[in-house]
């Protein structure tokens, strides 16, 4: 946690909207109200992502939104932050690993709509999209579907146009500027890194088709997906970390092509002042699981600030873990 910290700190500021702070994004996930997570706002923390709700329908057959956190929680949480003079913004988070996708039955406005009115109160500046894949092969969660791309698509486009933040997360493989330029919806594929096991938990580009047709406030790249490209790279070939992600930020500002499935092509770029890279805390176990050197991330954002390509901040997941084998 505090190792990003110290990384975004002393960055300079970018043109964001109005609920995002003006300063560099440290974002940290959290799952539950905690106070480790007002420690981590004083300590520079300055997004916080609620994990996890879900949208999907009643027993009736209504729309809903289904926090798995203490949202009453959040709000006291965030009054405290608050009364302290910090400038938090506070999203939710939709998806998870094993988590549901939206009910795709119902289109992207009334699930924004839904949403809205949940968030009557305004405890929530906005939203994050974190949907990821499923441990069981025949889940219908092992697929990004088309409707579920339009469904968020709409929703993304409603929620900026009403001055919400919306954000994304896509796991490394499911947003891969250094892979084979295919496009597929699904998310249970073997990782294109040459590991020397099964691990059919991998996407190909899955979130480019919603990047493509969608605006966002950041976009977090989860380098620290199960047995990713950045681990592979880091830890069998010995990339440093720097470098490594001074290439996959400068892939991703020049932007690169894939193949949808039907042939046609597409181009994606992601723009340092939306690029947002995403990494563990104490938890990562450093094989399948990257565990980063913040000197490294330090070395890597300042060499990008020289070229003008410095990303828009951090992430990390998860403030729970704050103090994990001693490390904060």
């Amino acid at each position: 946690g505090g190792v990003w910290w110290s990384v975004a700190r002393g960055m300079a500021a970018a043109h964001v909207p109005s609920r995002l702070p003006t300063s560099r994004l440290t974002i940290g996930y959290a799952t539950r109200v905690d106070e480790k997570v007002v420690e981590a706002c004083e300590a520079g923390v300055n997004v916080v992502i609620w994990a996890f709700a879900h949208l999907e329908r009643d027993g009736a057959g209504s729309p809903r939104v289904r926090a798995t956190f203490d949202v009453a929680g959040v709000a006291a949480t965030k009054r405290r932050l608050e009364a302290r003079g910090l400038a938090v913004a506070h999203l939710v988070a939709f998806g998870g690993w094993n988590g549901p996708h939206p009910d795709a039955s119902l289109d992207g406005e009334t699930w924004f709509e839904t949403w809205r009115r949940w968030n009557a109160e305004g405890t929530f500046d906005g939203v994050d999209w974190d949907l990821e894949g499923h441990d069981d092969p025949t889940a219908a969660t092992t697929r990004l579907s088309d409707a579920v791309v339009d469904l968020v698509v709409d929703f993304t486009r409603l929620a900026r146009a009403r001055g919400f933040v919306v954000g994304m997360a896509p796991a490394e493989s499911y947003l891969d500027a250094r892979g084979d330029g295919t496009i597929s919806d699904r998310l249970n594929h073997q990782p294109l890194a040459p590991w020397d096991l099964d691990f059919p938990y991998a996407g190909r580009n899955a979130y480019a088709p919603i990047l493509a047709r969608a605006d966002f406030d950041f976009v977090s790249l989860q380098l620290y997906e199960g047995y990713s490209r950045a681990c592979y790279e880091t830890t069998r070939r010995r990339t440093r970390l720097s470098d490594y992600v001074e290439d996959v930020a400068d892939r991703l500002a020049r932007g690169f092509d894939l193949r949808r499935q039907d042939g046609t092509l597409l181009t994606v770029r992601v723009p340092p002042r939306t690029l947002v890279f995403g990494f563990a805390n104490a938890w990562a176990d450093g094989s399948k699981f990257l565990r980063a050197d913040p000197s490294e991330i330090a070395l890597a954002f300042s060499r990008l600030r020289a070229a003008n390509l410095e990303p828009r901040g951090c992430m990390f997941w998860v403030i729970d873990e704050e103090g994990t084998h001693g490390v904060r």
